[in-house]
């Protein structure tokens, strides 16, 4: 069944001889299936919904994470770059003491994304603050003066 995650013309031949169809088959019963490396996470907790907003003197970014705990989170800014992790673990127990059963689920999840910031900013100067499964990051613009763009003129010549 590995044949799914594979593209038509990555099917070997061989395969294509003996089980002519099989692919479109599949595909005709469950439709497109998940390839590798296409966002396994989404549709689920951590499924990277964020929104950044640049003012005259901070960026503020808000990432949506319902159901976590501040001290999941792990941020990091390294140059223009919001690095965002969130490793977040669950467990429910419910049990009833005239029955003979206990209930016990667990869910652990880990999520990581890196946002570019549109505009330069100050990372040390970075405060988080999470409420109502809303992570808010604002950070402090970096207002220096750019450096201006210089323009090289390429002569052509012997």
């Amino acid at each position: 069944m590995n044949l799914l995650a594979k593209r038509e013309h990555e099917v070997p031949a061989a395969l294509e001889k003996v089980f002519p169809g099989m692919d479109e088959l599949v595909r005709t019963m469950f439709g497109r299936m998940i390839e590798p490396g296409s966002g396994l996470l989404r549709g689920s907790v951590f499924d990277s919904r964020w929104e950044t907003e640049v003012l005259d003197k901070e960026v503020i970014v808000k990432i949506s994470c319902p159901g976590c705990k501040s001290d999941e989170f792990e941020l990091q800014i390294v140059g223009d770059f919001l690095n965002f992790k969130v490793n977040h673990c669950e467990e429910k127990e419910s049990g009833n003491k005239n029955k003979h059963y206990v209930f016990r689920e667990r869910s652990c999840a880990e999520y990581e994304e890196s946002i570019k910031l549109p505009v330069p900013v100050k990372g040390a100067e970075a405060k988080a603050k999470y409420a109502d499964g809303v992570l808010h990051v604002t950070i402090p613009r970096d207002m220096q003066q750019p450096i201006p763009a210089k323009t090289i003129k390429v002569h052509c010549g012997k």
